[in-house]
């Protein structure tokens, strides 16, 4: 059997878990020398804004304006590259802005044979059924091998 995957994409945000999952998905791209993704998704005040837009993060600052949800998705990159620190692979953050799970799974749509590393939230096992859990989602839809990291 061949390995076929050709990167990797690991989802961050506030969450302890992802720390991680990208402490984890770090050491399998560097075993492997895979390049990574490191992605946050920024969900839109607006709940009936759908689109799917990923931000250059060198614009932020001005795509940001009085939107404070994009600057914490910038820093909280920015922290995770900082954390990524002298790791002999390629790395790019990447700031998406829409629902968590559709922009994942579109994303990683668009990317070549990708694996994804993600962190659970650890949500109370109710809300979790009510709501769902945007790694249970990911579980569920996505196309290729999702990890997720508790």
């Amino acid at each position: 059997m061949e390995f076929e995957h050709t990167s990797i994409v690991i989802a961050v945000d506030d969450a302890g878990s992802a720390g991680r999952a990208l402490d984890y998905g770090l050491e399998m791209a560097e075993g492997l020398q895979l390049p990574v993704r490191i992605i946050h998704v920024a969900t839109p005040r607006d709940p009936h804004r759908t689109d799917y837009q990923q931000l250059d993060l060198d614009h932020v600052s001005k795509a940001a304006e009085g939107l404070p949800e994009f600057e914490l998705g910038a820093a909280l990159l920015d922290r995770a590259m900082e954390r990524a620190g002298e790791r002999q692979i390629e790395m790019e953050p990447v700031l998406l802005i829409g629902d968590p799970t559709d922009c994942l799974l579109r994303f990683l749509d668009e990317c070549d044979k990708p694996m994804l590393f993600v962190g659970r939230r650890g949500q109370s096992r109710l809300r979790e059924l009510i709501l769902g859990s945007v790694s249970d989602k990911l579980v569920r839809h996505a196309k290729c091998p999702v990890f997720v990291i508790s």
